[in-house]
């Protein structure tokens, strides 16, 4: 079924807060909340599943979390996740990135913050939260086969944050200069370092590298 509103289903483990939050959401133009649930694990009995373009989910507990979503996307690949969560381990947090979510926000996250990681997810985006990036930054880089063992200079400073942040989410150079008030040039230097760091040569691979796998 083709439609150009996003339909989302709205997790929730507390009935009341779900229903606030549900209020919320049902305000949105661009968006039709055709469903609630109490845990990711039920949403898997939606018989509608495949229409559900966004699972927006609190995940008040992450260690079930992750092998959730992965069964869920199983089924459905192209379903998206947004998750609001509390202050879980950097450990725990990378585990639900490679997961498949397009989104992790703090619960305490400012409105403003929330809108705009509904709006990025449902476009196709990905969106993570000031905090979570800022942690990230301050974790040791993952190893992998084609990578150098990490050290104290491939950290990312709070500008660099910054810059990923808006490139993993589709954001041109000239954008980025607008939204931080900095020159093209100063963007394309920040990228090139990030690039260096990152051993990426291009975007996607900045966004997949940085983002998908948690690597900052």
């Amino acid at each position: 079924m083709k439609h150009c509103i996003t339909q989302a289903i709205l997790v929730h483990p507390h009935p009341l807060e779900c229903e606030a939050v549900a209020g919320w959401l049902q305000k949105r133009s661009t968006m039709s909340l055709v469903g609630k649930s109490s845990c990711l694990e039920k949403v898997m009995h939606i018989p509608y599943l495949r229409e559900i373009d966004l699972v927006i989910a609190f995940a008040y507990s992450t260690e079930d979390t992750a092998g959730q979503i992965l069964a869920l996307r199983k089924v459905h690949p192209a379903l998206k996740f947004l998750l609001l969560g509390p202050g879980s381990s950097m450990k725990l947090v990378k585990e639900l990135i490679r997961s498949g979510v397009s989104g992790y926000i703090g619960i305490e996250a400012e409105i403003h913050e929330w809108e705009h990681a509904i709006k990025s997810v449902s476009e196709g985006k990905i969106y993570y939260g000031q905090e979570v990036m800022m942690r990230l930054s301050e974790t040791p880089s993952e190893v992998t086969e084609s990578q150098p063992a990490p050290t104290s200079r491939d950290f990312l400073s709070k500008r660099e944050i910054e810059i990923l942040r808006l490139v993993a989410s589709e954001y041109s150079t000239n954008r980025i200069a607008s939204e931080l008030f900095i020159s093209g040039k100063t963007v394309e230097s920040h990228r090139r370092n990030l690039f260096q760091k990152l051993g990426v040569k291009n975007s996607v691979g900045l966004t997949k590298v940085a983002v998908r796998l948690g690597v900052v």
